[in-house]
């Protein structure tokens, strides 16, 4: 009989995400799931009803009801009578319990179908809170054998609910140990009083110190955690969320082993968490085979009828190019996926007059050219204002270069949006900026370009990275988090190099970095090199990365070699069965 595991998250592809912290606990259970029970607690977000379409939901015999303020969470809303139901469904062989609205003051919160919503976040927090401590109290009373060996929470999102369920099995003297993952460190801090405004109260819960087990309270956890180094050290008034959930959890994971040391450990409490932690990577199922035949296959005829008859297309990396940026950009089906009104009527408006940004359709290029791609949600983390502010040096070199963004906005990105598009405007041959999940294209433009920026500041992992390589497209990555764990800097290893690592905030390597895989790639393509050089020799001289001149006089083709060793070191080292194997290790240390 498998061991039953609980999930506690507020992503989870397939239900609701907002980046790809959805995608991790959803790629763990499908890879674990023959070995372990799932169940995942998740808000309903809005979803109820578009999972009904496909999905065989039951709608459990629970309902939570309660009076609830939301000025108690920094709110502002009236107070209200809550009721909270319970769904149940499968996916992918996995169990879920979907934390919903029953009526309309509950639904304004739990369910809101953007996930981190501003105006709702902390009455969705505190809704779910409270509505699973109910749920765990049910069951303990009505059916105690459903109970799981093993709570695993995500990040800091699910610590105080799970505090909540932590309290009600003290109460009962039962004992579940708990494995925290820290995706990414946002330090949310909050006072007891919010926590206990989310269904938290003063009664004690287990937890695993280096000293061994004790039970605290959470005014004494809260006392624990502001002994510790991060808090006196940095002089801050109360500990984050992500602190007090490493220090109640026996096993603190993070997803790189640098993000684990340099971050997660010295942040998160030290000594209070150090011999308690481990790190697993994510991981990426991208087929490189697969992509390239459905984009063929959903896009052929448009892509020959676009090349014209007799134009014995080959369906190439350079002829798919030409076609993206000089047609498919510029039409596509429908207009990428975005939720919010605000964000929605800020790309409205600086579209206005603006036909090179929007979300929809958009100016397609006049002329195709070298294309760097890079894509993910809005935020200083991933540094795309670096790539903007390299640009004129760039097309200095490159005239014709292209950099297409393919961004994910939301509520806290009104301004970075406004300064995107002034970009934009400033160099309409060069740049193209899409908002929202623009499906008609992403693969396509995968396995299109000619280069993969993932610049982030900071980067606990990085899948964006995995899934550039498993588009064989190679990547220039910052020395950051696990961005310098999954890619190989060609220049030190150029048998099994992937790409170019980068010191963060450096424009300057960034530039050349970009310049000289723009010209790696026009060397093994055979293209016509520019009149003014007259031989091979002389290009390659050109390029302004001394290592990959040495590179290149060796083999002139090590761009080809790049793109096979992006495919090889994903399907060797990052497949999700791969490094899920960890996982289920340590599941089992603490279940047997």
């Amino acid at each position: 009989m498998k061991e039953s595991i609980w999930l506690l998250t507020f992503e989870y592809a397939g239900i609701a995400k907002a980046g790809g912290l959805g995608e991790v606990p959803a790629n763990q259970a499908k890879s674990l799931v023959d070995h372990f029970d799932f169940t995942v607690f998740i808000p309903s977000h809005g979803q109820i009803s578009r999972l009904k379409l496909n999905k065989d939901i039951t709608k459990l015999s629970l309902i939570c009801k309660g009076f609830f303020n939301p000025e108690d969470v920094g709110l502002d809303f009236r107070s209200g009578e809550y009721e909270i139901s319970y769904y149940q469904m499968q996916l992918d062989g996995v169990n879920f319990i979907l934390i919903s609205g029953e009526n309309e003051f509950t639904s304004s919160f739990l369910g809101d179908n953007i996930v981190y919503n501003p105006d709702t976040f902390n009455g969705k927090l505190a809704l779910f809170s409270i509505g699973i401590r109910y749920y765990m109290s049910q069951i303990i009373k009505k059916s105690p054998e459903r109970l799981p060996k093993l709570l695993h929470l995500h990040d800091y999102h699910s610590v105080i609910p799970s505090i909540c369920m932590k309290q009600v099995l003290f109460k009962n003297k039962i004992y579940i140990p708990s494995i925290i993952t820290i995706h990414l460190l946002t330090w949310p801090r909050h006072s007891i009083e919010f926590i206990k405004a989310c269904g938290v109260n003063s009664s004690p819960i287990e937890i695993f110190l280096k000293e061994g087990y004790k039970s605290l309270t959470i005014e004494e956890i809260f006392r624990l955690c502001e002994k510790s180094e991060e808090v006196k050290l940095k002089r801050i008034s109360k500990p984050s969320l992500e602190m007090i959930g490493a220090v109640i959890s026996d096993l603190v994971i993070s997803v790189s082993e640098n993000y684990l040391k340099n971050e997660v450990i010295p942040n998160l409490g030290g000594d209070l968490i150090e011999f308690k932690s481990d790190f697993v990577w994510n991981g990426c199922d991208w087929d490189y085979e697969k992509m390239y035949n459905g984009v063929v296959e959903d896009l052929g005829d448009e892509i020959s009828e676009f090349y014209g008859e007799g134009s014995n297309l080959n369906f190439s990396r350079e002829a798919l190019r030409e076609y993206l940026l000089t047609y498919k950009i510029g039409n596509l089906n429908e207009s990428p996926l975005i939720n919010s009104k605000k964000v929605l009527n800020t790309i409205n408006e600086i579209s206005n007059g603006n036909p090179f940004i929007k979300n929809g359709r958009i100016r397609a290029f006049k002329e195709s050219g070298p294309l760097a791609l890079t894509t993910g949600r809005i935020s200083k983390q991933k540094g795309f204002d670096l790539i903007l502010e390299s640009i004129p040096k760039i097309i200095e070199v490159i005239p014709n270069a292209k950099f297409l963004f393919l961004l994910l906005p939301n509520e806290y990105n009104i301004e970075e949006i406004k300064t995107y598009a002034e970009y934009v405007k400033k160099f309409p041959n060069n740049i193209r900026i899409i908002f929202g999940v623009a499906k008609d294209i992403f693969n396509l433009a995968h396995i299109s370009a000619d280069v993969y920026c993932a610049i982030s500041r900071w980067e606990p992992f990085g899948i964006i990275a995995l899934e550039a390589m498993a588009s064989k497209l190679p990547v220039i990555a910052t020395k950051v988090g696990g961005l310098q764990e999954s890619v190989i800097d060609v220049r030190k290893y150029p048998e099994n190099g992937t790409g170019i690592l980068i010191e963060k905030d450096n424009t300057f390597q960034l530039i050349n970095a970009l310049i000289s895989i723009f010209k790696m790639q026009k060397i093994s393509s055979k293209q016509p090199l520019k009149n003014h050089y007259t031989d091979l020799d002389n290009y390659i001289e050109s390029i302004p990365d001394h290592k990959i001149v040495e590179i290149l006089k060796s083999n002139p083709y090590i761009y080809e070699k790049l793109q096979s060793n992006c495919i090889d070191r994903v399907e060797n080292n990052f497949r999700w069965n791969i490094v899920s194997q960890k996982l289920r290790i340590l599941y089992e240390s603490l279940t047997e």
